[in-house]
């Protein structure tokens, strides 16, 4: 029996005896920890000088803060190699413990929905969560540490006898995880809890206001700052008594005031809120209570609590009064959420670990082969030279041919490796045929018309080019339709529920996202009365969309109360193709055949103001009825089968119920996805929208990110005296890809096109229009709308409907900021240098 522990013993020690990088692992644990308690003290001394008592600064109960043990064992680890090189340390320092603490930071915030450090009141900062002057004290503390405290650090280690030193990792190892388990699971509740306290604090400030016992808000929020609790009510009668003439001369107008009222009712005010604080805190347990001192300005990052101030709430309710007559089925003030799910996050994150770790393989095979480098240099060179041919051959777009050529470059025999798994067409090949066989399916259910194609080419001869291409592409001209325009997610959504509410036979409906929240709480309510009335509700959403913002039971539920569920590629099914990069983005409600919704809207409170995510936002969408709704039925049957294999449905169980009016308002339901790479009809449909222009272009767009050969057609148009106009949001959802999007604005400004940005916050509305014919649907102006995902659109040339889109588009530049060509030529240089940075990965913004 002791031979065996010896040996079990043994081979652990082997183990931690293993080389990373040159350095023992065992020696990488001594890193962790030991830097980890440097951390922990330098930390907790700071804070507790400051605040002049203990405080255990640590997320953990434990004397470590695992970020500074990780920032330092990453740093000794990536540069110990390299330790002669001062600016290779300083800079590589600064860039590693940077993106440490923005991905702890973000992780932390998803996990916890709370913000742990915010750096918003620095220079320079990313999200709050980085800012430049802490990425410098990064690279100068990496320096310091590699030049001078590692190296004693190292001769440390090797002193400590290697089975000692073995059970200590060990034992330091087991009691790390206890704590980390049980400070996680006290933390998850924390929120909750953080909620309670900011609405008190918000109640009181908000009562304080009121009492007009400051003169400003400002001086309110500096006083309240400035007090310990113990203290505050003594501080503020102090204050009061100090400026009783200020406070009496400020209140002369109002009538019967009474200083002494005001005492007593300030008195009991604060009494209320500090038993109320009492009870919140004395609820909580021992770590909690230790995490809410250790991190005074822990507030929570959940949307209905961040955005209940005074005036937003006003703003809430207001919109919320829209809800209210929507045919009955809300019947109260509304306030949205924005949830995320732990399960959501862990899936992602499970998917992401998986492509981590195939990415890691083939750099651990990279590093394996390089032994023989003689051998394979000339093999690599060969390779390049095939492998470029083949690329400017191939015809695939410019910016993905560029983009592996690049990678192949930089990383020479990683990117052949890559290149063979991904960067071929016949690496998705098999999953494209199947898709393919399905839309191709669903085509034969099309009917075309050979005197309504001539019909329509006598009566608007200029756009009778385009509608035939457009059914070269399996996408028919429809007549007889009545079509709605709504500017706004609230006028959709009312339009929605109240065709729903009206349904008798089937509901077919396709979102990218689902959020929990009131909106889908309402149409979940509506929906299910529907199936139990009879009605068949086929309810379609993607994957990615949906993960983190719905339980993770949420098909099964769904499904046990009747509903029919298909999922759009789930992100784990693929991973090994990375086939989870190509989404579905299409937005299809379809009523009995005979009423049809697509635009930008998702299935979530911020698509109709519910919650104040990023100003207001600004959607789109357009409702048909008449027989173009077939083409949104089709589109939508194709998905259906996408996601059930082996599954072909009969489409004409779906027809129409009812005879439509005849009439001469001419649609084209379009639609598109990665499976016709490299021939999107999408983006060559939106480059006639583009070169068919004689007056005015005006786009709408959240994200434009385009080709250049995009950019040239509108640039020509512009110099062909078109009157070309884009509005993108003035605050973004994505700053990267905001930062991108400015990028592309300068090319565009210089040819000639006026760039607008929504003022009043995020315009999420995709639409295209010339004074002929427009594009209202879920096709953003980017290289992922075009390439990777499944996208749809209809497409109108009838002169009421266009003549109201371009009015709210007018309507929509009034209350936007231009932008101006001197502007974009004046940013920061360091946001162009980022910018172009950026640009590299435009393909996957």
């Amino acid at each position: 029996m002791h031979k065996i522990k010896n040996r079990h013993l043994k081979g652990q020690i082997i183990l931690l005896n293993l080389q990373i990088s040159g350095i023992k692992l065992l020696h990488i644990f001594y890193n962790f920890f030991i830097f980890s308690f440097f951390g922990w003290i330098y930390e907790s001394t700071l804070v507790s000088v400051r605040k002049k008592i203990w405080v255990n600064r640590g997320f953990l109960n434990g004397p470590i803060i695992p970020i500074y043990g990780a920032g330092a064992t990453m740093v000794y680890m990536v540069f110990w190699q390299c330790r002669e090189q001062l600016l290779v340390v300083f800079f590589g320092g600064m860039f590693l413990a940077t993106i440490l603490e923005y991905s702890t930071s973000l992780v932390m915030e998803i996990l916890f929905h709370a913000k742990w450090w915010d750096y918003s009141d620095k220079k320079f900062n990313i999200g709050g969560r980085i800012c430049l002057l802490a990425s410098l004290f990064w690279g100068i503390l990496s320096v310091g540490v590699i030049f001078y405290l590692q190296p004693l650090m190292v001769k440390l280690y090797e002193k400590v006898p290697v089975e000692a030193g073995s059970l200590g990792v060990y034992i330091s190892l087991m009691l790390f995880m206890t704590d980390t388990v049980i400070t996680v699971s006290h933390t998850f509740k924390l929120d909750k809890i953080l909620v309670d306290i900011q609405t008190l604090k918000r109640d009181f400030t908000e009562y304080m206001v009121g009492s007009r016992l400051y003169e400003t808000k400002e001086e309110l929020k500096q006083k309240l700052t400035g007090y310990k609790q113990a203290e505050l009510y003594d501080r503020i009668r102090q204050f009061m008594e100090d400026n009783r003439e200020k406070l009496l001369e400020r209140n002369k107008h109002i009538e019967d005031f009474d200083l002494k009222k005001l005492y007593l009712d300030i008195e009991k005010n604060i009494k209320e809120y500090m038993a109320k604080l009492q009870t919140k805190i004395n609820k909580t347990s021992y770590v909690q209570r230790r995490l809410l001192k250790a991190f005074p300005g822990l507030r929570t990052s959940r949307p209905e609590v961040a955005g209940t101030s005074a005036k937003k709430g006003i703003t809430v309710n207001r919109k919320a009064m829209r809800w209210v007559d929507m045919n009955n089925i809300f019947n109260e003030e509304l306030k949205g959420t924005s949830k995320s799910y732990l399960s959501g996050f862990l899936r992602v994150a499970l998917v992401g670990i998986l492509v981590i770790l195939q990415f890691g393989v083939l750099f651990l095979l990279t590093y394996w082969l390089s032994e023989s480098t003689i051998y394979f240099y000339l093999i690599i060179e060969i390779g390049s030279i095939f492998i470029t041919i083949g690329l400017v051959n191939d015809n695939r777009n410019s910016t993905y041919k560029i983009g592996w050529i690049c990678i192949i470059l930089i990383l020479p025999l990683t990117g052949h490796i890559m290149y063979a798994l991904w960067g071929k067409g016949d690496a998705t090949k098999k999953i494209d045929k199947k898709i393919l066989a399905s839309i191709s399916n669903g085509n034969q259910y099309h009917y075309y018309d050979d005197a309504l194609t001539e019909e329509f080419a006598k009566k608007y001869p200029t756009k009778s080019r385009m509608s035939k291409y457009m059914e070269s592409q399996h996408f028919p001209l429809f007549k007889n339709n009545q079509i709605n325009y709504y500017p706004m997610g609230e006028n959709t959504f009312d339009a929605i529920f109240g065709d729903i509410k009206n349904a008798k036979k089937f509901i077919l409906i396709n979102f990218f996202i689902v959020g929990e929240g009131v909106l889908w709480s309402n149409m979940h309510d509506l929906l299910l009365q529907k199936i139990k009335e009879g009605v068949q509700v086929k309810f379609m959403y993607d994957d990615f969309g949906a993960t983190l913002r719905t339980s993770k039971n949420f098909r099964r539920n769904l499904e046990a109360e009747g509903f029919e569920i298909a999922v759009f590629n789930p992100i784990h099914k693929y991973t090994d193709k990375l086939y989870m990069n190509y989404r579905s983005h299409q937005k299809i409600i379809v009523i009995d055949g005979n009423i049809g919704y697509t635009g930008g809207m998702n299935l979530a409170d911020e698509y109709v103001n519910l919650i104040n995510r990023f100003g207001t936002w600004k959607d789109n969408a357009v409702r048909v009825e008449g027989d173009a709704v077939w083409g949104l039925t089709v589109t939508f049957l194709q998905m259906w089968e996408i996601c059930n294999e082996r599954l072909t449905l009969d489409y004409n169980c779906f027809r129409p119920s009812i005879e439509f009016p005849p009439n001469e308002v001419y649609c084209h339901v379009i639609s598109d996805g990665p499976a016709n790479n490299p021939n999107n009809p999408i983006e060559s449909i939106y480059k006639q929208v583009i070169n068919y222009a004689k007056e005015y272009l005006y786009i709408t767009t959240p994200y434009l990110i385009i080709e250049d050969d995009m950019k040239q057609a509108l640039i020509t148009a512009a110099k062909s005296g078109v009157d070309v106009r884009i509005i993108t949001p003035y605050i973004p959802d994505k700053k990267n890809v905001k930062r991108l999007t400015n990028y592309n604005y300068g090319q565009l400004l210089e040819g000639g096109i006026r760039i607008f940005e929504y003022k009043p916050g995020f315009i999420h509305a995709k639409t295209i229009i010339n004074e002929d014919c427009g594009i209202v649907g879920t096709i953003n102006m980017d290289y992922r709308s075009f390439f990777l995902h499944y996208e749809c659109g209809l497409w109108m040339c009838n002169p009421e409907v266009i003549s109201m889109v371009k009015k709210d588009i007018i309507d929509t530049i009034d209350i936007s900021v231009e932008i101006t060509y001197e502007e974009w030529k004046n940013r920061p240089w360091y946001l162009k240098t980022y910018q172009r940075i950026l640009n590299l990965f435009s393909t996957q913004m």
